[in-house]
């Protein structure tokens, strides 16, 4: 029994120590390098921000786990620029790693591209490629950014150079034309890839990423980071040109089921296109539940408009409201005011639709209720014998729209108040086709 004991400790000690080992023996495993791609010319967004965030979230989890070293993020850039707070937003990401960086730029580190590979540890570029020309402007123009945003900038790329060991004056010299090197020859600053190397802003030039890693002393397993489909998805949504086209179709669309409530169609397309610019801010993380919750209360307030006389309040409340939920979920100030001025372009056609809708002239005319009663309104020459009628309101009006008298469908216009559907009117006076209704009882 005693020597029975005796095993059982023995067993017990050494599963105790195999406990104790093994964590050391698995954390002294090969590193693992997150490789992070922002090629083929793809633009610094929020969808690459948070595909760079996944990588860090990965490889400090290896450093916590494992220790300093044990792991490192490699990004490989061709990129011609992108959003401001992005390319910030993944510079404070880099610098504040405790996770080895490194980024080969292989042939564009243009604008926000050049932010984000100056703040690598190590910095390396392919033979041909170029970075640099950093001025920010906004978006869609030539015209360079307010003071404000400039001196933002340069001092995002200077104390970016500075943390690095980088010359921070060849790091201004990109982003502002005031600011010149010795030899350069251009308004805004450009290296290639041997001058970058010989000006100490590059550690050297890499035949690949490979190459790259060897020369900086980084070993270990290469993880290709990929963008996760929802990633992919909110990109397309949130490219500026398919984001616009969502906020005109959908702006128009509501405006059309203005015009001819019942519908449903219109609004229904309206929705869904409101609804996909949205979900693109969304998924790639620049809206969330106060912006999705400000557009839901908007688009809730119009509909209630459409169907409920507000004289206006519902409207105007909902129109604020979805502005601010479309100027909440864009990254950049700028490209919200450009949404913002597309949005208000589009909504400037729906109520001309609606005025049009309102005189019975052009587009208007096709989409009320004139078609429902053609052949049911008597000659014009006869409805001044409706003088004094008292009917009901078939449909809102606001302040046109159709009402009953007798057995009579007559297309008629309020004073200018917005009256129910269903509400007892009296023709108060006829001016032609013109018929004008109170309401009773005013």
């Amino acid at each position: 029994m005693a020597n029975l004991r005796r095993f059982a400790a023995t067993i017990v000690m050494a599963l105790l120590a195999a406990l104790v080992v093994l964590p050391g023996v698995a954390g002294a495993g090969a590193p693992n390098v997150y490789v992070v791609r922002i090629d083929n010319m793809q633009e610094i967004d929020q969808a690459a921000v948070q595909m760079l965030e996944r990588a860090f979230d990965l490889a400090e989890a290896d450093v916590q786990a494992r220790g300093e070293g044990s792991a490192a993020v490699a990004i490989v850039l061709d990129t011609p620029g992108g959003l401001v707070t992005s390319a910030m937003r993944m510079q404070e990401r880099i610098l504040h790693s405790k996770a080895r960086t490194l980024v080969l730029v292989q042939d564009n580190a243009i604008s926000a591209g050049a932010l984000v590979a100056t703040a690598a540890e190590k910095l390396y570029m392919q033979t041909g490629s170029r970075i640099g020309a950093a001025e920010p402007r906004y978006r869609g123009s030539t015209a360079p950014a307010d003071y404000k945003t400039m001196s933002v900038w340069i001092g995002a790329f200077r104390s970016t150079a500075e943390a690095r060991k980088r010359d921070p004056n060849i790091a201004q010299a990109m982003v502002d034309t005031k600011s010149k090197i010795a030899g350069q020859t251009t308004e805004l600053l450009v290296l290639s890839a041997q001058e970058a190397v010989d000006k100490k802003y590059a550690d050297g030039i890499a035949g690949d990423l490979n190459d790259a890693l060897k020369q900086a002393g980084i070993a270990g397993t290469q993880v290709t980071v990929e963008p996760t489909m929802s990633e992919r998805f909110g990109r397309l949504l949130t490219i500026p040109w398919v984001a616009v086209l969502l906020l005109i179709v959908g702006v128009i669309a509501i405006g059309v089921e203005f015009i001819k409530p019942g519908v449903a169609v219109p609004g229904f397309i309206g929705i869904v296109c409101l609804g996909l610019f949205f979900l693109g801010n969304v998924l790639v993380g620049t809206a969330g539940l106060l912006e999705v919750g400000l557009a839901f209360l908007g688009i809730v307030l119009l509909v209630v408009e459409a169907f409920v006389p507000g004289f206006g309040v519902f409207g105007i409340g909902g129109l604020i409201s979805v502005a601010a939920s479309i100027f909440m979920s864009v990254p950049s100030t700028t490209l919200a005011t450009s949404y913002l001025m597309w949005a208000t372009l589009a909504f400037t056609v729906a109520l001309f639709g609606i005025v049009q809708g309102i005189s019975k002239r052009g587009l208007g005319k096709a989409l009320t209720l004139e078609r429902d009663a053609r052949g049911q309104v008597p000659p014009r020459a006869d409805l001044s014998r409706l003088v004094g009628r008292e009917g009901k309101a078939l449909t809102v009006l606001r302040p046109a729209g159709t009402a009953l008298f007798g057995s009579e469908k007559v297309d008629v216009v309020t004073e200018g108040e917005f009256v129910s559907a269903g509400a007892a009117v009296r023709v108060i006076q006829v001016d032609g086709a013109r018929v004008v209704v109170r309401v009773l009882g005013q």
